[in-house]
């Protein structure tokens, strides 16, 4: 026998080897389980307590990142931007700060309704007072929530003493949410006014809307508005003391408005006033008409051009050349000094008055002679 193997025998390992082997692999099959992955022939474990570590971190993260972007976000609005167009909003009453949110929203004032609430609860949630409010566009929320806590604004109405109705209608129609043609439709009544110097008979509060400053909410109605003005009226009179069923120099209260409202029209200077209401009074006591300019300007509406002879012949009781007496009411809405005026007038024989070419205030005279002789002296009228 030969003590040499052939190189092409098969060579077989032990079968202690094989088992150990078998062993090795079964004993670690029950490991597999925990270990996440097969690396270069190894595997690595995946620590249970890692992996949550690993989770609530990426959630920290994310936490972060959006805690991050939602403070730059809010701040980013509630900084606004400058330059904004103006936005008046109307806020009717029953109205609260949720549906002004969605308002501001719409209008472009506020670019986001939810960070506009967050800023409202974090600075102290407000009431909201129903009226008008000017804001801008993109402006900063802090700026928002003052005018918000201040309240509505007002708009300023001057009206001008010597206006007619129609002219304060055209000013009050410059108010949101009030029309010219609404009010002068109201003022034309008496219908829901009340004046202790209003006659009964009187079909318009003429006269007795007193030319004033005032401060209206868009929310007042065409009525409060005029009260009000009728109100200061009231005040007024009373204190230089025209009062309600007194007499003056032969005229009723209600007599001296409409005296005071021509004197208003006719006067150049608060300095005539006395003297124009003198003339006035001299005309009623002598039974001649008036014959004021003004007054058919008010009866035809030819404010500004020249009074042609079909003005002058015009048959409304306005017309004080063709009607005798005082015009039926006021032609226009009288200050205080010609109120005063009518109630203190000058004391003189005048009938006649005139604005003289280069004179800065009215001429007077005893005769309609003597006043045609100055205007040819002067060159002609004012």
């Amino acid at each position: 026998m030969s003590d040499h193997k052939n190189e092409s025998d098969e060579v077989f390992e032990p079968a202690s080897s094989l088992d150990d082997g078998l062993v090795s692999l079964s004993e670690t099959s029950d490991e597999v389980e925990g270990f996440g992955e097969v690396k270069s022939g190894r595997m690595v474990r995946l620590d249970g307590r890692s992996m949550i570590a690993k989770v609530l971190l990426v959630v920290v993260v994310i936490m972060l990142v959006t805690v991050a972007y939602g403070g730059i976000y809010y701040y980013q609005n509630i900084n606004g931007a400058a330059g904004g167009s103006r936005v008046v909003v109307l806020v009717p009453v029953g109205d609260n700060l949720d549906s002004l949110a969605t308002t501001l929203d719409k209008r472009g004032v506020i670019s986001s309704v939810t960070v506009f609430r967050v800023y409202l609860r974090l600075h102290g949630y407000l009431g909201l007072q129903p009226g008008i409010y000017y804001f801008q566009r993109h402006e900063p929320y802090a700026k928002i929530f003052a005018q918000i806590r201040g309240g509505p604004s007002s708009v300023r109405l001057t009206l001008i003493p010597g206006w007619t109705l129609s002219e304060i209608a055209a000013e009050v129609g410059k108010i949101p949410y009030h029309s010219a043609k609404g009010f002068l439709k109201t003022a034309m009544s008496t219908t829901g006014l009340s004046s202790p110097y209003l006659p009964s008979s009187a079909s318009s509060v003429a006269g007795l809307v007193y030319p004033d400053t005032y401060f209206v909410s868009p929310l007042e109605s065409d009525k409060q508005v005029l009260q009000t003005a009728i109100d200061r009226f009231d005040q007024i009179a009373s204190e230089i003391g025209l009062s309600p069923n007194g007499k003056y120099n032969g005229l009723s209260a209600y007599q001296v408005v409409v005296v005071a409202s021509i004197v208003q029209k006719e006067a150049t200077t608060v300095g005539d006033m006395a003297k124009v209401a003198r003339v006035i009074l001299n005309r009623l006591s002598v039974g001649m008409n008036l014959q004021m300019d003004s007054t058919v300007r008010y009866a035809t509406g030819n404010f500004s051009s020249p009074l042609t002879q079909a003005n002058l012949d015009s048959p409304s009781p306005y017309n004080t050349y063709v009607s005798h007496g005082l015009p039926p009411s006021p032609i226009s809405e009288p200050s205080s000094q010609a109120l005063r005026a009518v109630i203190h007038p000058a004391k003189g024989s005048w009938l006649y008055f005139v604005a003289l070419k280069g004179h800065s205030s009215e001429s007077f005279f005893n005769t309609y002679a003597e006043q045609e002789q100055a205007i040819s002296q002067a060159g002609g009228v004012a």
